[in-house]
């Protein structure tokens, strides 16, 4: 793709601008404008960018004695778009307005995974790595090519450290978005041994993910996002089998396409089908919306298509011309059977069916009633040249089984064109991890480079919790516990106070210096701080000691300059504790025994008379014991 090129007057070329100044005149532009902007003096002035995958690179040349500058704005294909110059121009800074965009594209992310750049495929369409999306993991080469001719698969990301890897997908426009993420194992490791994994969203599992070495697997959704971003993870659930990925990609879709969908719900996809096909799978670019629809003529029933090539109308979700023109028919007035296997649970199912009248036929009617598990859900009349659907939600267990029954009037048979059978979650998680533990881990992950990659929800789902990390089952779940002892931490320990359900830190065996701060011993909640074995230095806080509730370790600080201060006082108080109990217990015993001896002396003893001298008063005994009692179990508790 060339650059866009346009002129500007060789005055204006001394002028500087501002970024301020840029963005005021961009909020002179509609609401969900696509905004480039460039400057003749373009070092002075940054590039406006409204979408997070936008790239920009500017140009110019001199023709005679006009200074030309070019634009080229490579998000998307500009083929397709037409470019208007704004009369909004402010000392020489252009502000670019893209219009005419295709609203189907703009907004998608296609991941290659494992790819080491991005490229346009043989559509025009471009597919990025996996920098801009995720930090962890490494890219691999499959080593058997799958039997489709999909590009993407010949490349896979794979993640063997942590047990849990999240992308970060953008979602620009608030949305319902259509996701899928694809696998193909391809013995990339020689093993040949495919993984099973968990695949998550947003702090929810959406599939367990089987993997083989004959074919590529993949799983859809529709979501309704409630952010700015989706965080698409893979899970290991299994010892030494490491999740992978081959294709992410994700797109909004329009408002009236499934509306019955709701937003505290999602919906995974388990068939959808072209009935009546038996060529070729049928996906983007005939169904704009990058759906999959697989052929198929299920026993018994007849194919048929339609004597006209496209639709004159649709009524619902847009689903491809391709898939519609071509059907399955009963065999004369007989009823059309079709049944979906589930695992042998309860589930909620939303089906949506797809008719069109094949033929323009005046003198026959063809109407049926459509039944699902046995309830009745509509009568449906296909209309000529249009496509209409029946859709229903049901709660079923193991098979579902759909039946068209001819009505009494009708002379032809019921009729199918299309099909699709989603799966309906359940509710979604209400919040994900405390806003407050989220900001205290950012601050860690920001801080000490060896937990950098650490993304997606650390608590949910709750069998898939970051490795280092323990939560509470609250709504939000809240983090109670932090494990990185020897993970090579090195710096000064980051400001994490927001995280007040803490009870245990254990941050010992790593390298962490400066002071110790002040804020643990105010964590209402830690029970256990382990700090040993660290490069500390200082005294320990004040609010630590006087804290009862901490137990503390310490006492293996290289260079803390109250360590041995500290602990010789109170190896001292120990002992001299520890003595003194001794004497007055042995001064109490021999009080005792020699008193006893004194007053009931024993036959076989001397006869010798002896006169006692008074006894003297005796020592406040169980008042010195209590006191010590506690001092000595003081002691006890801070090591």
């Amino acid at each position: 793709m060339g650059f866009k090129v346009f002129e500007s007057s060789k005055s204006a070329q001394s002028t500087r601008n501002t970024p301020d100044k840029l963005e005021n005149m961009s909020k002179a532009l509609p609401k969900g404008s696509t905004i480039c902007s460039c400057c003749l003096n373009y070092h002075s002035c940054m590039p406006l960018l409204r979408f997070s995958k936008s790239r920009l690179s500017l140009g110019e040349a001199t023709i005679g004695n006009r200074r030309l500058l070019a634009l080229n704005c490579k998000f998307m294909d500009l083929s397709n778009t037409r470019i208007q110059l704004l009369l909004l121009s402010l000392n020489g800074c252009f502000i670019v307005r893209l219009v005419g965009l295709i609203p189907d594209t703009w907004d998608w992310v296609r991941i290659d995974c494992g790819s080491d750049t991005s490229y346009k495929d043989s559509n025009g369409d471009t597919w990025d790595s996996d920098d801009d999306y995720i930090k962890t993991g490494d890219n691999k080469q499959v080593a058997s090519t799958s039997s489709s001719d999909i590009e993407q698969l010949n490349t896979l990301r794979v993640f063997s450290e942590q047990n849990k890897n999240c992308y970060t997908v953008p979602t620009p426009t608030s949305a319902r978005y259509f996701v899928r993420a694809m696998f193909w194992y391809g013995n990339y490791d020689g093993l040949s041994k495919p993984p099973t994994f968990d695949l998550e969203f947003d702090g929810n599992k959406w599939a367990t993910v089987v993997t083989n070495t004959t074919s590529f697997t993949y799983y859809e959704m529709i979501y309704a996002t409630k952010g700015d971003s989706i965080s698409i993870c893979l899970a290991r659930t299994r010892d030494q089998e490491f999740p992978f990925i081959s294709r992410l990609e994700s797109l909004p879709l329009p408002d009236d396409m499934y509306p019955q969908m709701r937003r505290d719900m999602a919906w995974f996809i388990r068939y959808r089908y072209n009935y009546g096909a038996d060529d070729r799978i049928i996906g983007y670019p005939d169904d704009k919306y990058n759906r999959i629809w697989e052929p198929q003529i299920p026993p018994g029933l007849d194919s048929v298509t339609a004597n006209f090539t496209s639709l004159d109308e649709t009524s619902v979700n847009v689903p491809p011309d391709s898939a519609i023109i071509k059907a399955v028919e009963a065999s004369a007035t007989d009823r059309i059977n079709l049944s979906f296997g589930f695992d042998n649970v309860s589930h909620l199912d939303h089906v949506e069916m797809y008719f069109t009248e094949p033929f323009l036929e005046t003198s026959e009617t063809r109407s049926f009633n459509v039944t699902v598990n046995g309830s009745f859900v509509n009568t449906t009349t296909p209309e000529y040249q249009i496509c209409t659907s029946v859709w229903a939600n049901l709660q079923s267990i193991g098979t579902l089984d759909i039946q068209l029954v001819p009505t009494e009037d009708s002379t032809l048979a019921p009729i199918i064109s299309a099909i699709e059978v989603y799966t309906v979650s359940q509710p979604l998680v209400i919040a994900t991890t405390s806003q407050n533990d989220l900001d205290g881990l950012e601050e860690f992950i920001e801080t000490f480079d060896q937990l950098k990659g650490w993304s997606g929800d650390p608590c949910l789902p709750n069998d898939t919790i970051w490795q280092w990390l323990n939560c509470s089952t609250n709504q939000p779940p809240r983090v109670t516990s932090i494990y990185l002892s020897g993970f090579g931490l090195q710096g000064y320990l980051t400001n994490f106070s927001q995280m007040d359900a803490l009870e245990v830190i254990d941050l010992h065996n790593n390298k962490l210096s400066g002071e110790i701060p002040d804020f643990l011993g105010k964590l209402p909640n830690l029970r256990l701080l382990d700090l040993r074995d660290n490069d500390f230095s200082g005294c320990v806080p004040q609010s630590i000691i006087d804290n009862k509730q901490i137990n503390y370790m310490i006492d293996e600080n290289e260079n803390s300059s109250c360590r041995k201060s500290k602990n010789a006082a109170t190896i001292g108080s120990s002992i001299g504790s520890v003595i003194l109990l001794a004497l007055l217990v042995s001064c109490c015993y021999y009080c005792c025994c020699r008193g006893s001896k004194q007053t009931d002396p024993s036959p076989t003893e001397s006869t010798v008379e002896f006169i006692p001298e008074p006894a003297p008063a005796p020592a406040p005994v169980p008042q010195v014991i209590v006191q010590q009692t506690v001092e000595v179990h003081q002691v006890v508790r801070n090591y």
